[in-house]
């Protein structure tokens, strides 16, 4: 058999063969980018969650709220999002930050109630507890 009787089989008289290389493109074009959304989302749930534990060990210092507000952004699709910003000294050198809980910046999921509840918690000018980490101050959380 050569390469054009192969053909014609595979896309003329071999309609049964044609159907199975099509269910398997579907299948693998289907398969993969869930797969790869799937891999994503765990990916960074892991990362999350090791910032999460590593965070326990952070030191507590005092700060202050600078801002504090909720975003809304999209347009059919609206994203709602709560905003501190927050302010804290280590060792005489001063540092903003923006990072709510350790380990959102990799994965974060919450309600617009949750937003609300958030800013709520955090108003304008309070003092805070900032945890921060001690090989890298400048990556801190309010939360760990």
């Amino acid at each position: 058999m050569d390469i054009n009787e192969l053909f014609l089989w595979i896309f003329g008289g071999g309609t049964v063969l044609a159907v199975i290389v099509s269910i398997l493109i579907t299948l693998i074009c289907t398969i993969v980018p869930i797969g790869g959304v799937v891999w994503f989302l765990l990916h960074r749930k892991k990362q999350s969650d090791q910032l999460r534990q590593s965070s326990q060990t952070w030191r507590a210092i005092s700060g202050k709220v600078l801002k504090s507000r909720v975003e809304v952004s999209g347009g059919e699709m609206t994203s709602v999002s709560p905003r501190v910003i927050y302010e804290y000294e280590v060792l005489g050198r001063r540092y903003e930050n923006d990072q709510i809980k350790a380990g959102d910046k990799f994965l974060r999921m919450g309600s617009s109630r949750d937003a609300y509840q958030t800013i709520d918690r955090y108003p304008e000018g309070m003092d805070v507890t900032v945890y921060y980490n001690p090989a890298n101050p400048a990556e801190s959380a309010l939360e760990r």
